[in-house]
Parts: structure tokens; C-alpha cells; sequence
């Protein structure tokens, strides 16, 4: 957020631009020259091959709403799975989270 490309590009496009990959190698360089260990934030796994081919060895999977929002809406679903083949169709009421 602090390079400005939240302004610069419509969401999710800042986090494949080239300012940012260029950043990130930049980083990663400094990392090697000073054998420190990098490590990347993510929100699920779509991308943890691409960082690990990166050289990331550190790799922070979410924070606790996320799980806790993804894990939630998970049980949603399966509840109204299994109401629904019962023939007891029930339907989650509308929120911004779920």
C-alpha cells in the first residue's frame, strides 16, 4: 500500500504490476546479500508455487478473520447442502460477510 498502487491499478491488478514485481526482486536481492530469510503474505495458496519459485521460504497463509471468514462460510455451505438434499431447504440470511 505504501508504493501507491492501490490508486494506481483497479483491485487485484497492483499485486501483478510491474512496480511491484520489481520491488519484490529488489527485496529478494537484499535478502540474499544479507542471508535473511523472505517471507511473503498471502490469502490462500492460488500463489504459493509462484512464490516459492521466487525464493520466499517464509509464507503466512491468511490472519485470523480470514480463516475464520473463509472457515464460517465453508459451514454455510455445507449446511445449506445438507438441508437442501433433506428437503429441508434452508438459505443463509444476506450479510456483507458471508
Amino acid at each position: 500500500m505504501s508504493m501507491g498502487l492501490y490508486d494506481k491499478y483497479v483491485f487485484p491488478q497492483m499485486y501483478f504490476s510491474a512496480e511491484l514485481e520489481d520491488a519484490t526482486n529488489k527485496m529478494l536481492t537484499a535478502c540474499a546479500r544479507h542471508k535473511v530469510v523472505p517471507g511473503v503474505f498471502l490469502f490462500g495458496t492460488d500463489r504459493v508455487l509462484e512464490f516459492l519459485k521466487k525464493g520466499f521460504r517464509f509464507i503466512a497463509l491468511g490472519n485470523d478473520l480470514h480463516h475464520a471468514l473463509t472457515q464460517a462460510g465453508a459451514y454455510v455451505k455445507t449446511c445449506e447442502e445438507v438441508s437442501q438434499k433433506a428437503g429441508l431447504p434452508w438459505k443463509r440470511k444476506l450479510t456483507a460477510l458471508l
